[in-house]
């Protein structure tokens, strides 16, 4: 009997390894999708300030095939490790999909106003995309 319980800590232990793995690894790549994605969005700025609303299309259409995975990126128990995701995104699940809906709305309308060509209207939604990171940032993340 000793036996056996040694042998199911010893596979409980194991799985939780794994599972830490796991999540060490969807916490890395989440890390590293959001910076891409702020990478983007400065790549978008930079259109912005040089007048060149063409230039912002490929990165306004990086940013919107993110937006649409954000959810997904952070599974139950991903919270622990190398993330300043705060506990808030499990316990206001409905909370933080909205924030990230309103984030894709946002990135789908830089796409269309990048692909309309219009500097002006493009630095306006950029604004606007910026307002919907800033909202989800100061309720789900932690500050540096």
């Amino acid at each position: 009997m000793k036996m056996f319980s040694t042998l199911a800590m010893a596979a409980a232990l194991g799985m939780t390894m794994v599972a830490g793995a796991a999540f060490a690894d969807v916490v890395d790549e989440r890390v590293k999708g959001f910076k891409a994605h702020g990478d983007n969005l400065k790549a978008v700025k930079a259109a912005v300030d040089s007048g060149n609303a063409s230039a912002a299309v490929e990165p306004a259409k990086a940013m919107v095939v993110f937006a649409k995975s954000i959810p997904s990126r952070f599974p139950e128990g991903s919270g622990t490790g190398d993330t300043r995701a705060l506990p808030a995104i499990w316990s206001d699940w409905a909370g933080f999909e909205k924030a990230a809906a309103d984030h894709l709305a946002a990135v789908q309308k830089l796409e269309a106003v990048a692909e309309a060509g219009d500097a002006a209207a493009l630095g306006e939604q950029l604004k606007a995309t910026g307002a919907t990171c800033g909202a989800c940032h100061k309720a789900y993340r932690a500050e540096k």
